[in-house]
């Protein structure tokens, strides 16, 4: 099986319009945005969501189909880390779990946060997803002791991070 992984431009907005609400329904707990939410959205907002310079957003595809996305911003408030990146939403469709997909997206990233010169690439990860955790872990990121619940106190989320 061959995977290409791609930076989507606005002109992609179609492609993350059929890919971003099947992870959400795939995986409702591993996003924070709802797929009620998602599917509510314009055709300028989903351009919006793949034209800002400073973010991106990587599809992966085997023969045309979608395997998975990540995107990538530059982090927030809630890292408190301005010299890092933050990986959002990671998905792999099901059919292509465990062949490579998300080691290929999250490559892909790493050159993207190098590239922006970042120093950090973070992520967070559900306590709730240990086969997520330790991949992330295979892929060199490393626990820096935060764990967070942010929006529901039940799920706590664990800062992970690699130095670039």
């Amino acid at each position: 099986m061959t995977v290409q992984v791609r930076r989507l431009a606005a002109d992609d907005w179609e492609i993350l319009r059929e890919v971003r609400p099947r992870a959400l329904i795939e995986a409702p707990g591993s996003f924070y945005e709802k797929h009620s939410d998602s599917i509510a959205l314009t055709a300028d907002e989903w351009r919006a969501r793949l034209s800002a310079a400073n973010k991106v957003t990587l599809l992966a595809e085997s023969d045309g189909e979608p395997a998975g996305m990540v995107s990538g911003v530059p982090a927030g408030p809630d890292e408190r880390d301005p010299d890092a990146a933050l990986m959002l939403s990671m998905w792999v469709a099901p059919a292509f779990r465990g062949v490579g997909v998300a080691d290929r997206l999250t490559s892909e990233l790493l050159v993207w946060s190098r590239e922006q010169a970042y120093k950090r690439l973070l992520l967070w990860v559900y306590a709730a997803a240990p086969r997520a955790a330790a991949f992330y872990r295979r892929a060199g990121f490393e626990p820096t002791g935060r764990v967070e619940t942010f929006y529901d106190p039940t799920r706590p989320l664990t800062l992970m991070s690699q130095t670039l």
